[in-house]
């Protein structure tokens, strides 16, 4: 069974992701990292070609996990991939799913300074806001958990997402 952490940029679905990986052992994957490790920076796909484009890539990588059968991972989904209704399909076959969320401000907070390209052409206090209130019903509708990392650090949200896990693998084994 594999962990996919989906949620808006600046979440902290990456971070968590690394530190749940490191304390499991589960194989971490990024569809992020694996789009820049195939295509180059996300920044300059999306300058040169265009969000579209850029959700094409990311739904092969999420169709070359599926196809690869990848089992017992932590998967770290960009924030739009689950607008895709195959993508989500695809990370379900085996994967339970742990929305990340925070408050607007820790988000804009952590995202401020990022080279990450904008979503839309306004600022990014209402660049958040728009896609946030876009998006939340779909990631809620897709979620199987939930979790406010806004007051927590990426270790405590991994520990709450083990401890969920535990409960899961303790439920199906008896």
């Amino acid at each position: 069974m594999n962990i996919v952490l989906i949620g808006f940029r600046g979440t902290g679905k990456s971070t968590v992701g690394k530190i749940l990986s490191e304390q499991t052992g589960l194989k971490f994957i990024s569809t992020d990292d694996e789009i820049e490790r195939a295509n180059g920076k996300i920044s300059e796909i999306v300058r040169a070609n265009g969000w579209g484009y850029f959700r094409e890539l990311e739904s092969r990588a999420i169709e070359y996990i599926v196809r690869e059968e990848i089992d017992n991972a932590v998967i770290a989904t960009g924030g739009g991939a689950v607008m895709n209704s195959k993508n989500v399909q695809n990370l379900k076959k085996n994967g339970k799913f742990f929305l990340l969320i925070a408050d607007k401000e820790r988000i804009i907070s952590r995202i401020r300074d990022s080279d990450r390209p904008s979503l839309t052409s306004e600022c990014i206090e209402n660049e958040a806001w728009k896609i946030l209130n876009e998006r939340l019903p779909t990631y809620l509708s897709t979620a199987d958990y939930i979790i406010d990392t806004t007051n927590l650090t990426p270790k405590e949200t991994a520990e709450k997402i083990k401890e969920i896990m535990k409960k899961l693998s303790a439920k199906n084994d008896s």
